[in-house]
């Protein structure tokens, strides 16, 4: 198969699956398998009893790369994510070895975390913007406005990371969402509006892309987000979850960029915007993915509302003692 066999089973498969994967899906896909033959590159290396081709692979390269996966700073969900993509490349390779480690060693493959967690509050969101500002670059200017920029529109991971430089405007305050989840089926292009916070963080960006463009020769780039060695190509989904990463250790708030968008959802929903106006935005079909997964009063927050509701609307019991233990007073009463 050549001289690199992972790097063109690679090319094989996605070109194989170029007609049913969305054009967002199959970035992402592309990315994470890019990532794992860095990965695998970088263990051969170390290891040259690891077989080269994929097809011939066995539990030696597997748990060297399901060790390799959890080394790359990435979350649970992420890291399972890999493990499918790569099962997947190996079953279009002809290679059984990963359904047949999972009977026999269980244990070994991380399984998906289905509770999402909680939003975040307006403490630790000032930590994580805070952090961002240590740092310096161009990967800091990147960080500084995918934060933010998650935070205050709800984008999906893949739906900022793959935006285009024409799909904001500075003129109205909005963007579009060129690439939403679901693109080529059900998923529909949407405009969310980026508020007054979230202004001067886009400002300062746009300085400096156009700075660092001007430094390379560069005219202008399709994509909005881009890391300085490719101005050609969108950032990587890994790539912003190894930012969001180094933003967690560095802020001390665990969070995932899923949580940011929970967080905008919440944040909507706190400030009494209605619950339909909350999912056009989040790019729901319907209001009901929003109030089941999304934006749910916590039990601190509804407490208070009641309390306060009761004290707006009823005045408080008569401390006197009940008519009937008034003896002598009432006729009939001896």
């Amino acid at each position: 198969m050549g001289r690199y066999p992972l790097k063109t089973t690679i090319g094989e498969y996605m070109s194989a699956n170029k007609a049913y994967l969305s054009p967002s899906t199959l970035a992402s896909t592309g990315s994470i398998l890019r990532s794992i033959d860095r990965a695998y590159a970088e263990l051969r290396a170390k290891n040259a009893g690891l077989k080269a081709e994929p097809a011939n692979w066995g539990e030696p390269e597997i748990t060297a790369l399901l060790f390799g996966i959890r080394k790359m700073g990435l979350s649970h969900n992420s890291q399972v994510h890999y493990i499918v993509i790569l099962k997947g490349l190996l079953r279009f390779a002809g290679n059984g070895i990963m359904e047949r480690m999972k009977a026999r060693h269980p244990t070994m493959f991380p399984r998906m975390e289905t509770e999402r967690k909680p939003s975040l509050t307006e403490d630790q969101l000032a930590k994580v913007f805070s952090s961002v500002e240590k740092v310096g670059g161009w990967t800091g200017e990147c960080i500084r406005f995918l934060a933010w920029t998650y935070a205050y529109t709800g984008l999906r991971l893949s739906e900022l990371a793959r935006a285009e430089r024409s799909d904001l405007n500075t003129t109205n305050w909005t963007l579009r969402v060129s690439h939403p989840k679901g693109e080529r089926t059900y998923g529909k292009q949407r405009l969310v509006p980026t508020p007054e916070p979230l202004r001067p963080v886009i400002v300062k960006y746009l300085r400096a892309r156009e700075a660092l463009l001007a430094k390379k020769g560069v005219l202008e780039t399709t994509p909005l987000v881009f890391t300085e060695r490719n101005p050609g190509r969108p950032v990587s989904v890994p790539m912003v979850e190894r930012w969001k990463c180094q933003l967690e250790q560095m802020s001390g708030v665990q969070f995932t960029v899923h949580g940011l968008r929970r967080t905008y959802g919440q944040t909507l929903l706190d400030r009494g915007v209605p619950l339909e106006t909350v999912s056009v935005m989040l790019g729901h079909s319907s209001t009901t993915t929003t109030e089941r997964h999304y934006c749910r009063k916590d039990a601190n927050s509804a407490m208070l509302e009641v309390n306060r509701a009761f004290e707006r609307s009823m005045t408080s019991p008569s401390v006197n003692p009940p008519l009937i233990d008034r003896k002598n007073q009432l006729p009939g009463y001896a």
